[in-house]
């Protein structure tokens, strides 16, 4: 039998088809194509980058992504450029294929120019387009003289002429129908999906002041003088106190002399804040693998095919940091919108084990046994009246997550005039608790507002909810609103008195 040297008769070099153009940056969101521009002005060290997505009528025309790096010279914009160019990455860098840049842009835009400004050397600007592109991955060499008006702009934008402009133009990812109010909630939802995902993406780097982002929608022809809004970060493990005592817990996953830490959190249960909620979607849909690189988020959430994804696992979230085993047991797509788990991590994972014993299956049991027993606190809790007028909505969302509600009638709390002394009077007739108007400003001090005082109306409605549950006022019932009438009105005055003294 032949050996594979003697089947070798010679080697040609195969270039890639031009065509391989038209599939770029198919699988990239507009939030993921932007982040990946993001990475760029990293790489080239930018503190602050500037997100503008320009419009012409509610329409979305153009996205300008302008950082304050250090720029690109002639032989570094080419480069950046051409498809599939790898340059030598630093550790610390984010780009990773050579391919960011042109898939980000032409998964959304037909034409992709670029203009950047160096400390030393002539301004560059260059445009590709992606029709030519595609047939011979032509390239336009652009004027230094406008490059440099770009440098004033970007000194106007970010405060540094130094630095890059990409820019996105004939779009084919934009709304495209004739309703102005579809186009402006289609734009409302692109921004703010799009702040939540820069925000929860590069959290460490905003909290820590490494990076800012600014994010602005505005018209284009209005766009010059107009400031962007600061990106927040989102800290998808903000919480304060953790739902499990034991936790958080590092187990160690091993896989061929290598060792994995994989941080373990379980979120307090009944959670609704932000990190928990991201771009307003529940906290049950980013269950799993947090994973990280050079502080950058590749992953937000899911299970990799480690384990199902069910609501009793919601509270389960873990964090891997570890550059080395990205490559080794992590496989990581074009887009960094996720890894694909190597099976030796798999392997890993399952006889992962804490400096306690810990295993991954102990883990995911202790996440579920909060979540079942948080519900079972809820279950033990008799139904109320829902609260009605003179709530926020936030109190009363919050108050249904804890209790539910009685069919029928709701409890409302308001203002009215009531003699001196008097705090409160409840008519249970009409469901509602009123509230001397005489002391309003001692608890709203804003006043005027129907929803106001939440913490006072909150307190209330803990207090008196369970008289208006019954058919009637029973003896007990009517006592119970004697003594809160008497102390809450002598309350009251001494309220008064001591905010007057």
């Amino acid at each position: 039998m032949s050996s594979d040297a003697d089947e070798v008769i010679g080697r040609i070099k195969l270039d890639p088809d031009p065509g391989l153009v038209k599939s770029l940056g198919a699988n990239h969101t507009l939030e993921s194509a932007i982040a990946d521009l993001i990475d760029n002005s990293l790489d080239a060290d930018a503190t602050h980058v500037a997100v503008r997505l320009l419009t012409e009528g509610d329409r979305l025309v153009q996205v300008e992504v302008v950082d304050n790096g250090t720029g690109m010279g002639q032989n570094e914009i080419d480069a950046a450029m051409t498809i599939g160019r790898q340059r030598d990455y630093a550790a610390g860098d984010l780009g990773h294929f050579g391919m960011g840049l042109k898939a980000a842009s032409f998964g959304h835009g037909d034409v992709l120019t670029v203009w950047s400004s160096k400390r030393a050397g002539e301004p560059q600007g260059r445009r590709i387009r992606r029709g030519d592109y595609s047939r011979d991955f032509t390239c336009e060499v652009l004027s230094s003289g406008l490059a440099s008006q770009y440098t004033v702009d970007r000194e106007r934008i970010v405060r540094s002429g130094i630095g890059t402009t990409v820019i996105w133009s004939e779009l084919r990812s934009a709304y495209r129908g004739n309703s102005s109010d579809e186009a402006q909630s289609w734009l409302s939802k692109r921004n703010e999906n799009l702040r939540a995902h820069l925000g929860v993406t590069y959290h460490r780097l905003l909290s820590s002041n490494r990076l800012s982002i600014e994010v602005l929608v505005a018209e284009r022809a209005e766009a010059k003088d107009s400031l962007g809004i600061p990106v927040l970060p989102v800290d998808p493990f903000g919480y304060r106190t953790p739902g499990h005592p034991a936790y958080p817990k590092v187990l160690v996953a091993t896989a061929g002399g290598t060792e994995v830490e994989m941080v373990c959190h379980i979120w307090p249960a009944k959670s609704d804040v932000t990190g928990y909620r991201i771009a307003g979607n529940p906290g049950v849909q980013y269950q799993g693998f947090y994973i990280y690189r050079n502080d950058r988020l590749l992953q937000v959430g899911g299970w990799s095919d480690t384990a199902a994804h069910t609501p009793a696992r919601q509270l389960a979230r873990i964090v891997v940091d570890d550059s080395d085993a990205i490559g080794q047991f992590l496989t990581m797509n074009p887009e960094k919108s996720g890894l694909k788990f190597e099976p030796a991590f798999h392997d890993a994972i399952d006889k992962a084990r804490s400096s306690d014993g810990t295993t991954f299956l102990d883990y995911i049991q202790d996440a579920e046994t909060v979540f079942a027993e948080s519900n079972k606190r809820r279950r033990r809790r008799k139904p109320v009246i829902q609260p009605g007028k003179g709530f926020a909505p936030a109190l009363h969302k919050r108050i249904g997550a804890e209790l539910s509600y009685l069919h029928g009638d709701s409890l409302a709390m308001k203002w009215t005039r009531l003699p001196a002394g008097e705090f409160i009077d409840v008519d249970f007739h009409s469901k509602t608790v009123w509230l001397n108007s005489r002391y309003r400003s001692l608890f709203a001090p804003g006043g005027g507002r129907l929803n106001d005082s939440p913490m006072l109306k909150s307190l209330l409605f803990l207090l008196t909810h369970g008289v208006f549950e019954g058919q009637v006022l029973g003896a007990r019932d009517k006592d119970e609103i004697a003594l809160w009438t008497s102390v809450l009105g002598a309350a009251v005055v001494a309220e008064e008195q001591m905010r007057d003294g």
